[in-house]
């Protein structure tokens, strides 16, 4: 009897361990063009808004994000360009909307939607790093507060602005460190909903 019980309580402990490895593995997302990333926004009022971004091209020369939307009868879209200098060392985010159908260049020290690599690099090293002028530190993922695609966490940094209400979830892929969720500050809310390839 006694053999029993502790072949069951070995068994237990084994399920419990595996259970919890399993739980806390993470999916790193890959990036490669036509995937589209699918984001939930806040709109002016408060309601939520499905937002895709392709990335159309990615290249040694610069990365090209699409977003389209449907509006009654018309689609909308526009591309942002994110120049090479902008994914290595920006240290800006260009939020400024885009009009229906344009294509923009942005500047060599900005980026959208996106860190360049320095911050990556720099906030994982350091704990801390600055972008638009603000510090930011690495700090430990919020219980509960994971991103979670197909039942997965997705690998990702959090960071917090110092003596600030920002935050970001980064995705940690130094090929393109996305910000997947946003929490307080002045800039635009979303938070990644859904991953897929644009076939």
């Amino acid at each position: 009897m006694n053999l029993q019980i502790k072949n069951l309580f070995t068994a237990v402990v084994a399920l419990f361990i595996f259970t919890s490895a399993t739980a806390q593995k993470k999916t790193k997302l890959e990036i490669a063009p036509n995937l589209v990333l699918t984001y939930s926004a806040t709109g002016p009022q408060g309601s939520k808004v499905l937002f895709p971004l392709e990335i159309k091209e990615m290249n040694d020369d610069d990365v090209t994000l699409e977003y389209s939307m449907i509006n009654g009868n018309k689609k909308i879209s526009g591309q942002w360009v994110i120049c090479i200098e902008g994914l290595e060392s920006g240290e800006y985010l260009n939020w400024q909307p885009l009009n229906p159908s344009e294509v923009r260049i942005l500047p060599k020290n900005q980026t959208i939607f996106s860190v360049s690599r320095k911050f990556l690099d720099e906030i994982q090293s350091k704990k801390t790093a600055t972008y638009d002028d603000k510090v930011f530190e690495l700090k430990s993922m919020p219980k509960g507060e994971e991103i979670i695609i197909d039942g997965k966490v997705v690998d990702a940094l959090y960071v917090v602005e110092k003596d600030g209400e920002l935050a970001y979830w980064i995705l940690n892929n130094r090929d393109l460190p996305f910000i997947i969720n946003t929490k307080g500050g002045q800039g635009p809310a979303f938070t990644l909903t859904q991953v897929g390839m644009n076939k």
